[in-house]
């Protein structure tokens, strides 16, 4: 085995990270459970004993990034509630999340499959939607512009998240920095 063979642990979870990290590097055409069993170190049948086949480990790896992304939004505004300040903190850990897993961001949002809006469901973009409804209601913000907030203040967030995993990924305390700065002075468009 080599050296960055799979010992012990989650084989499922070594199995998607690693899936993600040759995605990015050679996109999903290229990807095989084969190529994929071998970079973990394992039998070429071992992926198959957790995923079908390949469209189901894309999934997987899809629901993967997708809870853990919903979870980080979620735990930032346990303490702050539906406020201008539980924004500020969700905005910095949507950027934050992504500059420090910049293989999560490609992979979600390269995908042309992978859509928000209207009859889709996806779940951190679902949960900062019902926040912002709850959170404009609590400061009486107009009722006819609350589309434009949302939208604007979701295109922010991702904009900085796209800037930031163009950026060295040895450069996240940079990153860590220059939102809270950016988000903490008068940037946020709901004050």
């Amino acid at each position: 085995m080599n050296n960055n063979s799979y010992h012990h642990g989650d084989l499922r979870t070594a199995i998607i990270e690693k899936g993600i990290e040759m995605i990015n590097e050679s996109g999903t055409g290229t990807l095989s459970m084969r190529k994929l069993a071998a970079a973990c170190g394992v039998s070429h049948a071992a992926p198959y004993s957790h995923f079908a086949s390949k469209e189901e480990l894309l999934s997987a790896i899809e629901n993967h990034i997708t809870k853990q992304f919903a979870a980080a939004l979620k735990d930032s505004v346990k303490d702050a509630g539906e406020t201008p300040e539980g924004l500020f903190h969700m905005g910095c850990a949507y950027v934050l999340f992504f500059a420090r897993n910049p293989q999560y961001f490609r992979f979600i949002f390269s995908r042309s499959d992978i859509t928000v809006g209207d009859g889709h469901k996806y779940e951190p973009y679902d949960f900062y939607i019902d926040f912002m409804k709850k959170m404009l209601c609590k400061i009486d913000y107009p009722k006819e512009s609350w589309l434009k907030a949302i939208i604007a203040q979701w295109a922010m967030f991702h904009g900085l998240a796209s800037i930031a995993v163009m950026d060295d990924p040895d450069s996240v305390h940079i990153w860590e920095e220059r939102t809270l700065d950016m988000l903490s002075n008068n940037y946020l468009i709901i004050k």
